[in-house]
């Protein structure tokens, strides 16, 4: 089942569906499959190994192997997914007119998000678009992941090389089981200068 955020929204960004869609820290997420029936070739790049490998397990298919600078590549169908460490990774079907990150941003710690953006910046076009699911929360009531990443520390770390728009907001202050006073999840559209 692929993320409601995604589903919701990825329309917005008003793409062509050959737009060559990357997702950073992918996992072995099912929004992939999902991105790949909406007809984009979709390029995950994942550190864990065993998560590459129960990726393609569980979608019952044999990837294609091969070697490309600092990473392992696995393809099938449309989807690519690169073992490689993120910051290091030089895809070779980079550069990417989309991106979407479910849960990327918020698991690194926040001495890393502007490196982040910058690889984003390095791996996208100019007018790439991505959609963004952030979590907010008093970053002195938990230690994520998911680590805390209010909108102001969007604008903060995107706002000099992207356009942003957040297309939603919810308070998931009840829902939480977590023990936090408040707590809220923000979906962004971001378009790269």
């Amino acid at each position: 089942m692929a993320n409601p955020a995604l589903t919701e929204h990825w329309s917005k960004l008003e793409l062509d569906s050959s737009s060559h869609v990357l997702v950073p820290l992918c996992g072995k997420s099912l929004d992939m499959h999902w991105l790949a029936q909406q007809g984009h070739p979709v390029s995950g790049i994942e550190f864990v190994e065993k998560a590459v490998d129960e990726f393609f397990e569980e979608w019952l298919k044999v990837p294609i192997h091969s070697s490309v600078k600092s990473a392992k590549k696995f393809t099938a169908e449309s989807i690519t997914l690169y073992q490689a460490d993120f910051f290091k990774v030089q895809p070779d079907d980079a550069p990417f007119s989309a991106w979407y990150d479910r849960a990327a941003l918020v698991a690194l710690p926040p001495s890393l998000r502007s490196q982040y953006v910058e690889q984003l910046r390095k791996f996208t076009t100019v007018r790439a678009k991505g959609l963004m699911v952030t979590f907010d929360y008093p970053k002195e009531e938990m230690q994520g992941p998911p680590f805390a990443l209010s909108d102001a520390d969007v604008e903060h770390l995107f706002s000099p090389y992207f356009e942003i728009e957040r297309v939603q907001f919810t308070d998931l202050t009840e829902e939480e089981d977590r023990g936090l006073s408040r707590c809220s999840l923000s979906v962004f559209i971001l378009t790269r200068r």
